[in-house]
């Protein structure tokens, strides 16, 4: 698996993006769960229609 980079997100969309690519990588499920409860939170601040895209755009380049 390639490694993240890790920017400081500037907005909300792009907290979500990296909150969620987070917890798609995390090496426990522990870990992947704290971080889905933080993109949780951080989602209540977007519209549904952001939300999405930012999911979209998570799982792109992830692999299985």
């Amino acid at each position: 698996m390639e490694a993240l980079t890790m920017n400081k997100p500037k907005n909300d969309y792009e907290a979500l993006v990296l909150g969620l690519k987070l917890a798609l990588s995390a090496k426990t499920k522990d870990k992947a769960q704290k971080c889905a409860k933080i993109a949780d939170q951080i989602a209540l601040n977007l519209s549904p229609g952001e939300v999405e895209r930012a999911k979209k755009e998570a799982l792109q380049n992830q692999t299985i």
